[in-house]
Formats: C-alpha cells, structure tokens, sequence
C-alpha cells in the first residue's frame, strides 16, 4: 500500500469516526436518577455566601437545573454571585473545581454568565458566554461529566461549551453570594440512549 493510499485510508477512518461520534451523542439523552432530584432555595445576605453540597456522585454523570436568580443585594465589597461547581475529591485550597457562574458584575441586571476553572486557589481557565441573565427568569442548565474527563456545559437552549479537566468529578456544590437563587429543580442523572417507539 503507497502513502498516499494509507493517507486517504486514515482520513476516511477520522471522517467515519467522527461522524460515529457525533451521532452517538445526539442520541444521548438525560436520564434521572431515582431520589436525586432537589429543590434549593439559597437566600443571602449582603457579603454572605450559602452553600448547597452534594458528596457521593458514584454512578451519576450528569445534572440539569432550573435556575432563577430572584434578588440581587448590595454591598460594597462583594458582587452578587451564583455558581454550581463540579469538584474534584481534595478538600480545601487543594480542590479542584470547574463551575458555571452568574455575576452582576456592575451589581445590577443583566447578569453575566461565565465558565470558570480553578486548580486550588488559582484560576486557570475562564470562557465567557453570550448568554445573559435577567431577574426572575427560569433559565436552564445542562452539566455533563465523561469518563475522559471533559466537561460539557449547556448554557440556556442555545449554547454549548466543551472543556477537558484532568481530574474525576467527585462533588457537586452550588453557592450564592449577595441575593438570592432558586434552583427548581436541580436534577442528578446521566447521560442514556434515546428511546425510540
């Protein structure tokens, strides 16, 4: 077989696969897991943080939430801030987190909304959105872990972003910082094959 040959060969296979790939991704859907379904009401004060966890992710890779940021305060040092982090198994300034993240960032509407990574204490990778937020709005979130370990976060109906990590998802956490957020609800599943009927 001539290079050229064994050339054209390893294209058509890259070409079949990724199209293999990208078909068995559309027919992908979220599964729910029995009893993983939550209702969160994270209510806080000017420069306070709450915090919602979720310890035991074993056989779970997947969430979809209902998000609406309903009251956005004010106080001098901290912007209103909302977040739902993948974590990893370290504790403290050793965790490794990747998180969606809405922020006033000029303390008033409309939220942005941003994908952030941190490896401890350090940020290590940023992406902004297009998407922004008003108060009051239901605006849905899909978060998928891969065995590979790459993250696929769905921003509103519209917008997708992919980002590899080189760490397991053990945790998830989300957090609220100067207003209120309700999650409504947050659903832990994974991802299955479509059925057809």
């Amino acid at each position: 077989m001539t290079r050229l040959s064994v050339f054209w060969v390893a294209v058509c296979c890259l070409a079949l696969g990724q199209a293999n790939g990208q078909t068995a991704q559309t027919n992908l859907s979220f599964k729910p897991a029995k009893g993983q379904t939550f209702y969160l009401d994270l209510d806080t004060a000017e420069g306070a943080l709450s915090e919602w966890r979720h310890e035991d992710l074993s056989g779970l890779c997947a969430l979809q939430a209902s998000i609406r940021v309903i009251t956005l305060r004010n106080d001098p040092k901290w912007r209103p801030t909302f977040s739902i982090w993948l974590e990893d198994s370290e504790v403290g300034y050793k965790r490794k987190t990747i998180g969606l993240q809405f922020w006033a960032k000029d303390r008033k509407v409309p939220l942005e909304v941003r994908i952030i990574q941190f490896d401890g204490p350090k940020p290590v990778g940023l992406q902004s959105s297009n998407t922004t937020l008003g108060l009051d709005v239901t605006f849905p979130v899909e978060m998928v872990w891969l065995p590979q370990q790459s993250v696929t976060i769905k921003v509103g109906k519209n917008e997708t972003h992919t980002v590899n990590v080189s760490w397991p998802i053990a945790h998830v956490t989300v957090t609220a910082s100067t207003g209120q957020m309700k999650i409504d609800p947050l659903v832990l599943g994974c991802m299955g094959r479509k059925d057809y009927h």
